[in-house]
């Protein structure tokens, strides 16, 4: 590496407090390379991953991705890498930990190779730090380069994008074809989002005039849900259950997911920005109903017939009817409460007296007849556009 830039861009990240944590997934090995060639990287690489088979990306992100080089794989690369990073710096080094000065870098690319491709040659770099989500995409022009200047592209761009948020001047000089464009996007969290990811409070509320709303005024009917997208039926749900329970519905969304990686900074913006008031969603970490009810005691649980049938289903307690049962008490002792809409189970259109359910369960659980509620809305179809 002979590029006097390169080497003045990284040897400034070097003597920078920023340390990182990066996963490439093959493209984008170069700039790795590049940041270990260069004296005192020590100071700012806290690992450096390339999980090159898809076998190996499922592993590091812990699910499948429905496309392995996308902008969702490259942020939710990113995201898991910050965690990484937090993760280790935690547990292993010898200064004090600056959550602050934590970079996840994650890239999903597809370049020239042996086999000549359908699909466009292309690259999506994210980078996640406790205050902002970034990423960045490019397109190129196919087969007009070889595999080894693909590279250079690649490399100068993810090394451009860490000097970026770095808050370093310098840029490496990007040899862009005609027509190719650097797409590039960020998101800067609430300061409420940061101490949520963080872990320094439990929920936020997604009215950004009321980032210090007290759970005091937690309404007691919450409608947990990833409400990706929010649709008539959820908004539906909710007019039925407050004329239930006369009370207003709250909604809420956790960040965390028990199999995937958290909520981005798009996510989250993407998701609250649904809500106008005098709606209130809460945001959260509490994936499972138990660390709900440890913020909202004595909530009433707004759910459909298929997420009541979830909660009492082993296998969401390692396949343990003693655990699922121990978990089924502590809601008891918690003095929650299900408020239970009929909803597609399987192929069927099911009401909560068409359910076996554990006694534990179905004792707090109360019915949404399907003459008050007949509307089944698939999320992941509106999403796919069908």
């Amino acid at each position: 590496m002979n590029d006097s830039i390169t080497q003045s861009l990284i040897r400034q990240l070097h003597r920078s407090p920023w340390r990182l944590a990066a996963v490439v997934t093959g493209g984008g090995s170069e700039a790795i390379s590049q940041l270990l060639s260069v004296p005192g990287a020590s100071d700012t690489v806290v690992e450096a991953m390339v999980p090159y088979s898809s076998a190996s990306l499922e592993d590091f992100l812990r699910y499948k991705p429905a496309h392995y080089c996308s902008r969702a794989t490259a942020q939710a690369m990113a995201m898991r890498a910050f965690f990484r990073a937090r993760d280790l710096e935690s547990r292993h080094s010898q200064r004090e930990l600056d959550e602050l000065s934590l970079i996840g870098v994650g890239c999903s690319a597809s370049l020239r190779s042996l086999r000549p491709k359908k699909g466009q040659h292309r690259v999506h770099i994210a980078l996640q730090t406790a205050q902002v989500s970034s990423i960045a995409s490019l397109v190129l022009t196919k087969d007009s380069r070889d595999r080894g200047r693909e590279e250079q592209v690649v490399a100068a761009m993810l090394l451009n994008r860490i000097a970026e948020v770095a808050g370093i001047a310098d840029r490496i000089p990007m040899e862009l074809l005609p027509g190719e464009r650097i797409d590039e996007t960020s998101v800067r969290a609430w300061h409420t989002w940061t101490d949520l990811m963080l872990g320094r409070i439990d929920a936020a509320s997604s009215v950004q005039a009321e980032q210090n709303a007290s759970l005091e005024s937690f309404s007691g009917v919450l409608f947990p849900g990833a409400f990706n997208p929010l649709h008539e039926g959820h908004q539906r749900m909710a007019e039925v259950a407050q004329e239930i329970t006369g009370h207003p519905v709250d909604f809420e969304i956790s960040v965390e997911n028990v199999d995937k990686p958290p909520l981005d900074f798009f996510d989250i913006q993407h998701r609250v920005r649904q809500f106008e008031p005098p709606q209130r969603c809460w945001l959260t970490r509490a994936p499972t109903f138990l660390d709900k009810v440890k913020i909202f005691p004595e909530a009433t649980f707004v759910v459909g017939a298929d997420t009541i049938v979830r909660i009492a289903h082993p296998r969401y307690y390692h396949n343990s009817l003693t655990a699922r049962d121990a978990a089924l008490d502590e809601l008891r002792q918690q003095n929650c409460r299900f408020l239970v809409f009929p909803r597609v189970v399987g192929e069927e259109f099911l009401a909560l007296e068409d359910l076996e359910l554990p006694p534990l369960l179905r004792e707090r659980c109360e019915s949404v007849p399907a003459s008050e509620f007949r509307m089944d809305i698939s999320s992941t179809e509106l999403r796919s556009g069908a």
